[in-house]
């Protein structure tokens, strides 16, 4: 993105390192068992690979600077920046989480699903996130199409050059609308055509909640519900998560207290993982800042104690239809 900015506003390199220094802004909201110390992990961030606005490398340099012990990067239906993210995790001495989010479908609800420590390669999964990737391109041409109905000039084209090379989203489209001067702020664009209800609003293909369960556990992984409270009632999430889900994002900006207690007691009572993070997206997508919500670091140990029991369930389902083969 960074390249197609400049060129648009020349000053905006200054911005930028203004707007990095807000995104990695000193903690003010943390989890109780850490206010007053630094540490804990943020396992709710974008890149510039999906609608973020910054590289992985960069989001792990700021991690690192806000003292964080751990991190995720779970960008929306693709895994194209962990290998840069855990490299970078490497160097800075940083524990990193492969990581990705995904949206699915839950009793005709959209519900966000956070993958964790699966293995970035897994074919399936990768084919899986290529197909949501051509779908988003389709959606966008089709939201750009209702544009131009609308007598919007908005080209494709320009979509694309806003993206970079990210999976594209409908942040991407208003970042083209206000580039183009078609609109006066990015916010405006969302609520003048791209929210539900709106005229270009196109909505998409989500996975079903036992597609998105198979694809991370079967990449060796940990399906948590992200954000609960933002789409869904405390009936739908307990019914949620005793189908089976795998942790429970219980800190996230968009959580009440009472909701994150809610969470952490329904975690705690079916003995699953309670995760959370920042959900933050970088400068100019929003004021959430990175490490400005954290969770405490033996986080990291519980989600990889529930991805080695996933790894033990996996071995003896491979063992148990090894037997009724050799049975045959």
């Amino acid at each position: 993105m960074g390249g197609g900015r400049r060129a648009v506003e020349p000053d905006l390199g200054r911005r930028a390192r203004v707007d990095e220094r807000k995104a990695a802004c000193s903690v003010s909201i943390v989890h109780p068992r850490l206010r007053g110390m630094l540490g804990g992990a943020d396992l709710h961030l974008h890149s510039r690979h999906s609608d973020g606005t910054l590289p992985p490398a960069r989001l792990m340099e700021l991690c690192a600077g806000q003292g964080l012990e751990a991190a995720s990067l779970t960008d929306h239906d693709t895994v194209s920046g962990v290998a840069e993210a855990l490299e970078a995790g490497r160097r800075l001495g940083i524990r990193v989480l492969s990581g990705v989010e995904l949206s699915a479908e839950f009793r005709g609800h959209e519900v966000h699903l956070l993958g964790y420590g699966f293995d970035p390669g897994d074919p399936a999964l990768l084919s899986a996130l290529e197909d949501h990737r051509r779908e988003r391109e389709q959606r966008a041409e089709r939201i750009v199409a209702r544009l131009n109905q609308l007598g919007v000039p908005l080209r494709l084209e320009q979509v694309f050059e806003a993206a970079d090379g990210g999976v594209l989203g409908r942040p991407h489209l208003a970042d083209a609308l206000l580039r183009s001067g078609l609109v006066s702020s990015f916010q405006g664009a969302f609520e003048r055509y791209l929210n539900p209800g709106c005229p270009a609003f196109v909505s998409r293909i989500r996975f079903s909640l036992d597609q998105a369960r198979q694809l991370i556990e079967g990449a060796g992984g940990l399906l948590v519900l992200a954000h609960p409270h933002l789409n869904l009632s405390s009936a739908n999430i307990r019914l949620l998560a005793e189908e089976g889900i795998g942790g429970l994002e219980t800190v996230h900006p968009g959580l009440k207290p009472s909701q994150s207690r809610e969470l952490e007691e329904l975690a705690d009572r079916l003995g699953i993982p309670a995760t959370g993070g920042s959900d933050c997206h970088g400068p100019g997508r929003g004021p959430m800042c990175l490490g400005s919500l954290r969770v405490p670091p033996e986080t990291v140990d519980r989600i990889e104690a529930a991805l080695r029991g996933i790894e033990r369930r996996r071995a003896r389902a491979m063992a148990g239809a090894a037997c009724s083969r050799g049975e045959r």
